[in-house]
Formats: structure tokens, C-alpha cells, sequence
């Protein structure tokens, strides 16, 4: 049966010194391997360096080359806008756009005789002399936001036109009436036949 011996003083003394010498000698051995302020970028193997093995708070601006990172390296927020660029060339035209639908025009017409009474129209529904030349002619809408051009002129072509003027006057309240007034050459009243034209 094998027993096992206590070591001695001098053994002991002996290990010590054999592993601090053999210690010596790795220390020395890794500072010839890797000197000093040997191991740069060319001696990291790309992707080497992770973030697990950068301490928190190891890297900060005085680590930082200036001018070394990209918009793309920042959250969004984080950089100031910059002032505003001078506004660039105009564009060129772009296409027409489709026509749009056609308007709609209402034109009343009314040609009235000296004694008020109507030799021809469209849209009216009734006309009258109403004073020394002075007339209404009725339409069948309202008429209140359309253009009026009245001129003296008799109702059979070829007629001799009577001298004189024909003119829009002031409705008596209804909005779908037209008055006119007519003149002689002289500008007093007179009966004179006349053309109205009335575009809504």
C-alpha cells in the first residue's frame, strides 16, 4: 500500500523557485513575441474587435479621428438640420391635363316694337311700355347676375333704324326683369323700337 509523505521545508522552497523562474520566462517570452505598441490595425483581423469587447464608455470623441463618421452613424434627430439651399431650376412643363366640360351659356334675346309689344324673342315671357320711353321686358329666370346690351333698331330687316339710343335702366324688383330706356337724337325721352340681349 503506497502512503503519502509530507514535503519537506526544501521541497517546498524548490517548487517555489522553479515556478517563478519558469514565470520569468513566459513574461519574457510574449514580450519578445509581442513588443510594445506592436499590434495595429494591420495585425486585427477584420470584424474582430465586436462590441462585447469594448468596455462601456471605452470609446468617446478624443478616440474619435474628427471627421471619421458619417450622417449614417447617427440616430435620427441627433444632428442639426443645415440651413436651407438656394432653391433649384423649374422643372419642365408637365403634360396638359384633359379639357374639362363645356360651359354652359344662357342667351335671351328680345326685339320689342315702340308700342312695347314683342316682334320676336327667346326666353321671354313677356314685354310692355310702361312710360315715355321707358320699357320691362320679363324673362323666365333670374336675371339679376347677367350682362344686358340694348340698342335701337326696328324689328323688320331693311327698315330704316329711327335716331336714337336705347340703355339699361333699374328694375322695379323683379329679378326677372330688364328695363329700358329709350331717347330720340336730341336725348328726350321717345318711343323707339329696340334689341335686347341678355348672356347668363
Amino acid at each position: 500500500m503506497f502512503r503519502l509523505t509530507r514535503p519537506s521545508p526544501s521541497l517546498v522552497v524548490a517548487c517555489l523557485a522553479l515556478f517563478v523562474a519558469l514565470a520569468g520566462t513566459s513574461i519574457a517570452a510574449v514580450s519578445q513575441l509581442v513588443p510594445r505598441n506592436s499590434v495595429g490595425p494591420a495585425q486585427i483581423r477584420a470584424n474582430a474587435v465586436t462590441r462585447p469587447k469594448i468596455r462601456n464608455n471605452a470609446v468617446n470623441s478624443t478616440k474619435v479621428q474628427n471627421r471619421s463618421l458619417l450622417a449614417v452613424d447617427f440616430a435620427a434627430g441627433q444632428l442639426p438640420a443645415g440651413p436651407a439651399g438656394p432653391a433649384g431650376p423649374a422643372g419642365a412643363a408637365g403634360p396638359a391635363g384633359p379639357a374639362g366640360p363645356a360651359g354652359s351659356v344662357t342667351r335671351l334675346t328680345a326685339v320689342v316694337n315702340p308700342t312695347g309689344s314683342l316682334a320676336r324673342s327667346q326666353g321671354t315671357t313677356s314685354a310692355g311700355r310702361v312710360g315715355l320711353g321707358l320699357y320691362e321686358v320679363i324673362f323666365n329666370q333670374d336675371v339679376t347676375a347677367c350682362t344686358y346690351v340694348a340698342s335701337v333698331g326696328n324689328a323688320t330687316a331693311g327698315a330704316p333704324t329711327p335716331f336714337g339710343q336705347a340703355s339699361v335702366v333699374p328694375r322695379n324688383g323683379n329679378a326677372n326683369g330688364v328695363g329700358v330706356a329709350t331717347v330720340d337724337s336730341a336725348g328726350a325721352a321717345a318711343d323707339r323700337p329696340f334689341h335686347l340681349i341678355v348672356v347668363c
